[in-house]
């Protein structure tokens, strides 16, 4: 287990930084957005490898510890900020992380965001087709698909890739946060709805920053983050996914970095992304979903104390989070 080590140096012994904050979830709930918030502030160091999900030992096994390197390495650039904090958002849908994480840090606070379940599931859909996991288009044909999947997929783990095909376990919010409610105490766990950061992006940040015990009047610049996107060239996104042995072998002699190597990679698949608004759920399909998971949202609403009933409502959502006005 990745731990804090003391390095000597020139006859002083530095101590690795370890993370104390996680940003666990939900997907599509504007995670991406608060990390890059949380990461400009001045006592807050967060780490540059988002969703690196070294605790999610269900759906991402690490046997022969080349993740635990990398993750005990990911923190090197941290100095002397009172919170070290990383993101990775299927730490929620992972069965042992919220275990795991209490054991390696119990102390650590932990940062839960929500969404309506219907427009996460929408726009979860619009990611991972984006990301090469899901192959159906249509939002309405993959949750039908769901029964099948979870039939072929019955009586064995499940990595990431075969995990996030089943929609409604990504939405279980109230299963999730209960998990995490077993292992680290209330006062330790903070949650933020999608809807505040819309209504008002400052005020959440604002109320991030207190639970941190930083100094709450810092402000960063509020931009949109991770709206959503769609991948230009299918056959770049498959080579940038699966890169073949003969270009690594030379990517590495004309780049021997690998961060050079990691900025490249980066470099193109930005250029093989771009950016268009979401369609629209269609209304049959989110009165449907909306009957499926009220006794969820129900659940939840007693688990958190908060009305979550307009979730239920039968308008569209939006993926971007806006920067206050």
């Amino acid at each position: 287990m990745i731990g804090q080590e003391g390095h000597v140096g020139g006859g002083r012994a530095r101590v690795e930084p370890v993370p104390n904050f996680f940003i666990v979830g939900a997907p599509k709930c504007a995670t991406t957005a608060m990390d890059a918030y949380l990461a400009a502030h001045p006592d807050i160091y967060m780490c540059p490898h988002k969703e690196m999900h070294f605790f999610a030992r269900d759906l991402k096994p690490d046997p022969d510890g080349v993740l635990q390197e990398r993750y005990r390495r990911a923190f090197s650039g941290a100095g002397n900020e009172t919170i070290v904090g990383e993101s990775s958002v299927f730490y929620m849908l992972s069965e042992v992380a919220a275990r795991e994480i209490a054991a390696f840090q119990p102390r650590a606070k932990i940062l839960i965001m929500l969404r309506d379940p219907i427009d996460v599931i929408a726009s979860h859909h619009s990611q991972i087709i984006y990301e090469g996991y899901e192959t159906e288009k249509d939002l309405a044909r993959a949750l039908a698909l769901e029964e099948s999947r979870r039939a072929a997929h019955a009586g064995r783990s499940l990595t990431i890739p075969e995990k996030v095909l089943h929609y409604r376990d990504v939405v279980r919010f109230a299963d999730q946060i209960e998990r995490f409610y077993a292992h680290f105490p209330r006062e330790q766990v903070h949650v933020v709805f999608f809807d505040d950061v819309r209504r008002d992006v400052a005020a959440a940040y604002e109320g991030v920053l207190r639970f941190l015990g930083v100094d709450p009047g810092f402000r960063p610049e509020f931009q949109v983050r991770n709206a959503n996107k769609e991948v230009r060239y299918r056959a770049m996104h498959r080579f940038l996914r699966k890169t073949p042995d003969w270009f690594t072998r030379m990517a590495r002699l004309f780049l021997p970095s690998a961060r050079s190597r990691q900025r490249l990679r980066t470099a193109l698949k930005r250029l093989n992304t771009r950016y268009t608004p979401r369609s629209p759920i269609p209304p049959d399909l989110r009165r449907r979903l909306a009957a499926e998971l009220r006794p969820e949202i129900a659940r939840l609403e007693r688990l958190l104390d908060r009305d979550l009933s307009h979730w239920c409502r039968c308008d569209s959502g939006d993926d971007s989070v806006r920067p206050m006005p």
